[in-house]
């Protein structure tokens, strides 16, 4: 087999999961086979066990459905909110897989792929008066984090997951709020921040 028709096959898979996993959370190997018109040996020839195929599903998705959201993270009109609201979406819309899966540990690589350009945009909107100023990186980290996560269940319909959004993501923009409790360098420590996305000491 040529190294094309290989990369072919590994694509049909990946794009079978997908469609598998809008009506069944975890498809057997077989069926996954069946819906990509390879034998199972195929499957298992691309992704040795259900864990390399789960994460490579998800590889693809964040590349066809996250990436293209901060693409125009350069633009003038881009929004973390816009952003950020729809990253909620897109991986709310994957909730019944996420339970079956581990949500955490896919989450944590979305935004992990989203990091740099979620820091940009951040940054914008700080500059242009659309964000609070008291903010940093890794709050907006650990609240789509919080989101996702406390959103991740069966009964959060997409209209749950949007209200719920709309009620948190305007505590981010400037307002008569109180300042943001500072991060000590213990808090950072413990969060993973790197010193260059630390906020230095208050005078």
């Amino acid at each position: 087999m040529s190294r094309r028709d290989s990369r072919e096959n590994a694509e049909r898979i990946l794009a079978a999961v997908q469609r598998l996993w809008a009506d069944d959370a975890s498809p057997s190997m077989e069926r996954i086979a069946t819906e990509a018109g390879v034998g199972v040996a195929t499957v298992y020839r691309h992704f040795p066990n259900r864990a390399a195929l789960e994460s490579a599903a998800f590889g693809r998705i964040f590349a066809e459905e996250l990436m293209p959201l901060v693409d125009g993270a350069e633009d003038e009109d881009a929004d973390l909110l816009e952003v950020a609201e729809r990253f909620v979406e897109v991986i709310g819309r994957y909730a019944p897989v996420l339970s079956e899966v581990g949500a955490s540990h896919v989450t944590d690589e979305a935004l992990e792929e989203l990091g740099e350009p979620f820091v940009d945009l951040l940054r914008r909107g700080q500059v242009t008066g659309v964000l609070r100023a008291d903010l940093e990186p890794v709050d907006i980290y650990w609240l789509l984090r919080m989101i996702v996560l406390g959103l991740n269940s069966p009964v959060a319909s997409p209209t749950v997951r949007r209200r719920y959004v709309a009620m948190l993501l305007p505590a981010l923009a400037p307002g008569d709020h109180d300042p943001l409790p500072r991060l000590s360098d213990e808090d950072y420590d413990r969060l993973g921040v790197l010193p260059e996305h630390r906020r230095p000491p208050a005078d």
